[in-house]
């Protein structure tokens, strides 16, 4: 970081420019290489005949089952989504934001725990459990988000008649207690 260079000018344009790049390659980058790994394995994992590709990727799908080797991309494109993708969503529809995120957790841990891909069942408890927290939080901060909107909008007092809480921070011990 150099605290030179001055805001607006072309320098600092190219810096931008560059961080916006790397920014989307990122995501993307670590995304396609880990589907690429995947399929380039999965034959060998199928067939049970490690490889020096299938060991050197060990880390990608050894705690998961046989038929469910590809499951970490999955994993990787659920935490893109919510962490990164969901930003392209404008703030000023933040509670949609919200709405997409529990939608897709929601389904998430649904599939999770129906497919059960771990080998270990103390893995696939701890993920169900982690994701049905996530889900919380992000219900948690929505019901606030809510709370704040319409506290806004028309006065805390009709916010609460409406929604049954008295404060933002009634709304989110709820998801919690």
């Amino acid at each position: 970081l150099d605290a030179n260079v001055q805001c607006e000018t072309s320098q600092h344009t190219d810096i931008k420019i560059l961080a916006a790049f790397l920014l989307i390659l990122w995501p993307v980058g670590s995304l396609v290489l880990f589907t690429l790994l995947a399929v380039a394995c999965f034959k060998a994992l199928q067939r049970k005949m490690p490889t020096a590709l299938t060991r050197a990727t060990a880390f990608l799908h050894t705690e998961y089952k046989t038929r469910w080797c590809w499951w970490e991309v999955l994993e990787l494109l659920r935490k893109i989504v919510l962490v990164g993708m969901i930003l392209v969503i404008p703030e000023r529809r933040s509670f949609l934001r919200f709405v997409v995120a529990t939608l897709i957790c929601s389904v998430y841990v649904v599939v999770l725990a129906v497919v059960k891909p771990y080998k270990r069942i103390e893995d696939h408890v701890l993920a169900v459990g982690t994701n049905l927290v996530l889900l919380l939080v992000i219900l948690g901060a929505s019901w606030t988000t809510l709370f704040e909107s319409i506290k806004e909008d028309v006065g805390a007092d009709k916010a609460e008649r409406f929604l049954g809480w008295p404060s933002s921070e009634a709304a989110f011990g709820v998801t919690i207690f």
